[in-house]
């Protein structure tokens, strides 16, 4: 049985890389439900130059009269974007996706059930679109199919390496229910994943579906020491909950400090 999939793009002030993002899922091998790209606040220059597209009526424009936050925008994204679907999909405004990357994506998520939500891999591409010979995560260091089957997984693969937001294929029941937690800024879905675990296994295939775009003004460039230190808070409740994890965890957070402190020390002595 095939799921339907609606795609929210969430979207500030890229009209061309935006327009590069609705073109790849106008080409996908599965169509979309519905596209919508919830625009936080961009200039009118942005919705001008999608015009062709919107007036095609495959694609929602969800505007806003000014910029409410990134946050803000991606709670309405999961609150809204997947209705009527069986799936939802939210992207960056900056990425592309391959042509076989809903059929794939939802295939596998009807091939397991338990699954609320699953992610892949990416060819990275520069600020041109041109591909780097990379991806985003070292297949080599990565099995062809993973799971997580609760929240102590999910950390656990956090403390080794992540999962690529935009990446993830969402249930849409799991994913109106997903709590986007503003406090945590830059490093909100490292929590909502691992929170999404609560309510049923995550996945990842080892496979390049996504085109993952470099670049300087991408916010994953720099992340606050504030943030991290909230990260760290959240992961010490996550101990207290699961005693099993508290080792890890401890040993985990040892790590980030210390390779923060040396990032810190080597900026302050750069010529």
């Amino acid at each position: 049985m095939s799921l339907t999939v609606n795609v929210a793009i969430l979207s500030y002030n890229r009209a061309a890389f935006l327009a590069e993002a609705v073109d790849s899922l106008l080409l996908q091998t599965q169509a979309p439900g519905r596209i919508f790209i919830f625009d936080n606040g961009s200039d009118e220059s942005v919705a001008e130059a999608l015009k062709p597209r919107i007036e095609g009526g495959r694609v929602l424009w969800r505007g806003s009269d000014q910029n409410r936050g990134v946050h803000w925008n991606l709670a309405r994204a999961f609150a809204e974007g997947g209705e009527g679907s069986d799936c939802l999909y939210v992207m960056h405004d900056d990425d592309r996706l391959c042509p076989n990357f809903l059929e794939r994506q939802t295939a596998f998520l009807a091939e397991h059930p338990c699954v609320v939500a699953v992610a892949c891999n990416a060819y990275e591409i520069d600020d041109a679109g041109r591909r780097l010979g990379s991806l985003l995560h070292n297949p080599k260091r990565r099995e062809d199919r993973e799971f997580f089957p609760d929240l102590p997984a999910m950390v656990r693969l956090y403390t080794k390496t992540y999962m690529a937001f935009p990446s993830v294929v969402y249930r849409s029941e799991a994913a109106a229910k997903a709590t986007v937690r503003a406090d945590f800024g830059q490093l909100v879905d490292v929590v909502l994943l691992t929170e999404l675990a609560r309510r049923g296994a995550l996945a990842y295939v080892n496979e390049p579906l996504w085109e993952y775009r470099v670049h300087g003004g991408q916010d994953s460039s720099s992340f606050k020491e504030r943030d991290w230190r909230l990260l760290e808070g959240y992961y010490r409740e996550r101990a207290q909950e699961f005693p099993e994890l508290k080792g890890l965890i401890s040993a985990y957070l040892f790590r980030r400090r210390l390779s923060r402190a040396w990032k810190r020390l080597k900026k302050g002595f750069r010529p």
